[in-house]
């Protein structure tokens, strides 16, 4: 690659780095799963527990399905630098650039030329979805960056010799048991292994004592920490067995979508992905490309097999870097196509086009989404130390406040949570003005001893613009306006 792409590309990616870390607080606003998974962040921070406290109305117990990682190294970030929304999200970020080298490493791992490379990153780093993930205060990319490595350790330790193949299976079986201690949704990416060990166990040629040494020793190393978890958690096995089969939580994230009611763009890739592994059958050139197949079409299969909402695109950024591993991987061979070349740079061109797009809105409504503007204003009618119920994007502005918080959304029948609230004497409501159940809350909060403390405009009719945006595929949240009601007693 001649000199000047290369320092293109170092410019691009400087500045691709740099506007993310400069918008991190913008956009999204405090959505769902942030905040739940800050509240579970915060209780193991204060108790050393995983209760999810901002909706502990539906969920009284606590929320062990995920595993201990992720939240034991937020609280670590969260006690070394505070809690706040960049704090937060910057795991996410950092590691979702992490695993944009670590993807890069497994290109070159798999003898990419330099054009696929570039393609293969150009493809991850402008997806919508891995774009909004880089914000979204998930563990998505912290599981992904264990999986990886755990690949890297893997295929490095093929061929190498005593002891250092036994030190990288222990180590692959580590990391892959970190990797579904921070999200059981990454079993869908352990595929690979199976179908790798199917593959090595038909090849005429074989060493059957290291085969089977080296998938001994990975097992070793993913059960010996997996015990460990089931142990403090559970206590059992027989404990951990009934904790998944009774999970609801489980059952609702697992399984085959029963329908798709729009076509959005991701499933297009899909199609576009296996129409690559079809160029790759008609080329007859899948066993030139085992590896690549192994480790993409089993993965993107059992994604769509195990995890609610992949077809439909959620969590597509935890499938989309094998897939476009795998369109790269063939549009190596069909370069020459102009067909092929032309969809998957237009592919990129679009990506380019909605985050250039984005980027422009965040830029053109700072001051609608500045989350410390709007934390200020909606503070002055609030006490310290205090218990408020409200829409998820205030969860930072009570937590800065030293305020317990509950959440009005996904927190169960309103019968429910309302009695709760009421029980609890909950000191201040926040609620949204695009809260379609703000009527109900004003009728019943005004009638049981609360009273309207203020209104808090933020609004910014964005006209056409604020229109395509909001139609783009990624979450664009609205503004922090709001209704605050205050307890004032009998």
């Amino acid at each position: 690659m001649a000199k000047k792409y290369k320092i293109l590309i170092l410019i691009a990616s400087l500045i691709y780095v740099a506007y993310h870390f400069a918008t991190l607080i913008y956009s999204p606003l405090p959505w769902f799963d942030e905040v739940s998974f800050a509240s579970i962040t915060n209780s193991y921070l204060k108790h050393h527990t995983f209760y999810e406290e901002a909706r502990i109305i539906v969920l009284p117990d606590q929320k062990l399905d995920y595993g201990p990682v992720y939240f034991m190294m937020q609280a670590a970030v969260i006690k070394t630098l505070g809690f706040s929304i960049f704090n937060f999200r910057i795991a996410s970020l950092l590691f979702g650039l992490i695993d944009l080298f670590l993807v890069y490493k497994i290109c070159r791992q798999l003898k990419f030329t330099g054009g696929a490379i570039v393609a293969t990153i150009a493809l991850i780093a402008l997806e919508p979805n891995f774009n909004q993930f880089l914000h979204s205060g998930r563990m998505d990319f912290v599981t992904l960056f264990f999986f990886f490595l755990s690949y890297l350790a893997f295929v490095n330790g093929a061929n190498a010799k005593v002891p250092r193949g036994i030190l990288l299976a222990l180590a692959t079986g580590v990391l892959l048991a970190l990797a579904i201690l921070t999200t059981p949704r990454i079993i869908f990416a352990f595929s690979f292994y199976a179908l790798y060990f199917i593959y090595e166990i038909t090849q005429k040629e074989k060493d059957w004592k290291a085969l089977l040494l080296k998938y001994a020793f990975v097992a070793v190393g993913f059960v010996g920490i997996y015990y460990i978890w089931i142990y403090a958690a559970f206590g059992s096995l027989h404990g951990l067995i009934y904790y998944y089969t009774h999970s609801a939580v489980i059952k609702e994230h697992t399984g085959m979508d029963t329908g798709v009611r729009t076509i959005k763009y991701n499933l297009l890739i899909y199609v576009y992905a296996f129409i690559a592994f079809f160029v790759l059958l008609k080329n007859r050139a899948v066993k030139s490309n085992m590896h690549l197949v192994l480790l993409t079409l089993p993965v993107i299969l059992a994604f769509l097999a195990l995890v609610t909402g992949g077809l439909s695109g959620r969590y597509f950024a935890l499938v989309a870097p094998f897939i476009y591993l795998l369109i790269a991987g063939v549009f190596v061979s069909m370069y020459s196509n102009i067909v092929f070349r032309g969809i998957t740079y237009l592919i990129i061109g679009l990506f380019a086009a909605v985050f250039i797009f984005k980027g422009a809105y965040i830029f053109g409504t700072l001051e609608q989404h500045d989350p410390h503007k709007n934390e200020a204003e909606i503070l002055k009618y609030l006490s310290k130390n205090v218990l408020v119920a409200g829409d998820f994007r205030y969860y930072y502005i009570a937590r800065d406040n030293d305020c317990a918080f509950l959440s009005l959304e996904e927190n169960g029948p309103w019968a429910n949570k309302m009695k709760y609230f009421m029980d609890h004497k909950v000191n201040y409501f926040i609620v949204s003005k695009d809260n379609s159940s703000q009527p109900d809350y004003d009728k019943v909060l005004l009638a049981n001893n609360y009273k309207l403390e203020a209104v808090v405009n933020d609004d910014n009719n964005a006209g056409f613009f604020h229109k395509i945006i909001m139609k783009l595929p990624y979450k664009i949240s609205e503004n922090y306006s709001c209704y605050i009601y205050q307890y004032i007693g009998q």
